[in-house]
């Protein structure tokens, strides 16, 4: 059996298709990766000729995939497969034209038992985590006991990818070192999937230390490369495997790192191993300097003193910082936002990040949004890029989404807040040459900050 995986391009490795790729190979499935806005897709379906086509969803991008599917069904026999978060959280999904499976949850048995079953003609209606369209009916099929032993899953599927000169020549490699996460925010998926897995396993999982030396040093000799890049939520939540990693990964593979801290996780002695290890920078999230929203809201659970705390350990070991920041919370005002840029002013990270929350189905913080008459829910009006707008009645938008805009360069350099510039620039009058005007500066902020944050030029998108 044939399955073509479809990908919008972005200079992040798509590590979740190269891992399915792997386990799908094994069952002796071939696997092919086709770039929808890059490639002319009808011509990749006409050669390659799969079973099933299948493209993964945010809510936001859902739209085109749905689009997508549709468009290739007048022309080809294949069947639809929609994974990823919007059909996980927004089951629904499964009742859209051109949408023949919905997978729900990790994906790799659910897949693999699709396809042999499909090659061996049989019924595939009731496989567990599944949502199926089949002669008219709607299967909805429970959610499958998680694999405990992750170990136990190939190495990701590196070829898949690097037919492709963008992923290539990229010189930042990605892997995990755990799947799941034992925090409970109610703006993350985590916190809604691990509810949908309740009662089906252990959500947390990590990996042999060994493994993942191994298939760090088989990546780079095969590949090459300057840095890794860790995409774990809670990447140093475990101390005893921090140590022996650090140990293990300063010796055996000296390559520079990124990966994402938590602030409460990040003591002294976390730092320090991570400086050990090799570790160049950080993602690490504040989100907002309001205790209430932060803790009460978010459920972060942490005062922002643990913050102030983390970074004075990352900066003391010369770890570089991208401080997590999002506006626009329910609940929340311009002013909530202003302070949360002030704090990032006093912690200096090398790059303050921000978004604009966005209400995606399933979040708790979403619900509470309706809850509490912010949201008027209408998926199809949400940005993927969470970068654009808010659709939440909150105070003060206009002000708000341009304030994203400048949050970063405006942490960087103070004079423009204290001068009472940052005043004039987020109430600017909104139309298409300002708008424009913002979105240059803040994507030449961002790229630049790229750079800096793993300490090389990076390729663009070709």
């Amino acid at each position: 059996m044939k399955i073509l995986f479809t990908y919008i391009t972005h200079p992040v490795e798509p590590l979740g298709i190269m891992y399915l790729s792997s386990y799908l190979k094994q069952y002796g499935h071939e696997t092919k990766l086709v770039r929808i806005d890059q490639e002319d897709v009808e011509e990749v379906v006409s050669k390659f000729k799969p079973d099933i086509i299948a493209s993964q969803a945010m809510t936001g991008g859902h739209k085109e995939v749905i689009e997508f599917f549709k468009k290739l069904k007048e022309k080809f026999n294949f069947i639809s497969v929609m994974g990823g978060s919007h059909p996980t959280f927004y089951p629904k999904a499964i009742e859209e034209d051109g949408v023949d499976v919905c997978v729900r949850g990790e994906a790799e048995d659910a897949l693999a038992e699709l396809m042999n079953a499909l090659e061996n003609n049989e019924d595939y209606t009731k496989i567990p985590n599944l949502l199926v369209k089949k002669d008219g009916k709607i299967y909805h099929n429970e959610m499958r006991d998680l694999r405990e032993d992750i170990d136990n899953f190939p190495f990701p599927d590196r070829e898949i990818a690097y037919e492709h000169e963008i992923w290539r020549k990229q010189p930042i490699r990605h892997f995990i070192a755990c799947r799941g996460c034992a925090y409970r925010c109610t703006y993350c998926f985590n916190n809604t999937i691990a509810k949908i897995y309740e009662g089906k396993g252990k959500w947390v999982r990590w990996r042999n230390v060994d493994l993942l030396v191994k298939e760090i040093k088989d990546v780079f000799d095969k590949h090459g490369g300057k840095m890794v890049y860790f995409q774990d939520d809670i990447f140093i939540m475990k101390k005893q495997w921090l140590q022996e990693f650090s140990e293990k990964y300063s010796k055996e593979i000296g390559i520079p790192f990124h990966c994402h801290v938590r602030p409460n996780l990040v003591d002294e002695k976390s730092a320090e191993l991570l400086a050990k290890a090799g570790c160049y920078s950080v993602h690490m999230a504040l989100e907002t300097a309001n205790d209430g929203l932060r803790n009460s809201i978010l459920q972060r659970n942490m005062p922002k003193e643990t913050v102030y705390d983390a970074a004075k350990n990352l900066h003391k070991y010369g770890i570089k910082i991208m401080l997590q920041n999002m506006v626009g919370l329910p609940n929340s005002t311009l002013k909530d936002d202003l302070e949360t840029l002030k704090m990032n002013m006093k912690i200096k990270p090398l790059y303050a990040w921000v978004s604009i929350f966005q209400p995606y189905p399933g979040l708790e913080l979403t619900e509470y949004a309706a809850k509490h008459g912010q949201l008027e829910v209408d998926y199809d009006k949400i940005d993927t890029k969470f970068f654009e707008s808010s659709v939440l009645k909150i105070e003060k938008k206009k002000q708000r989404e341009h304030l994203q805009k400048w949050f970063g360069i405006v942490s960087e350099h103070p004079i423009l807040y204290y001068s009472g510039l940052l005043h004039l620039i987020i109430n600017m009058p909104r139309n298409g040459i300002v708008k424009k005007t913002y979105n240059w500066a803040w994507k030449k902020f961002r790229d630049h900050k790229d750079e800096q944050l793993y300490g090389m030029e990076l390729s663009h998108l070709s």
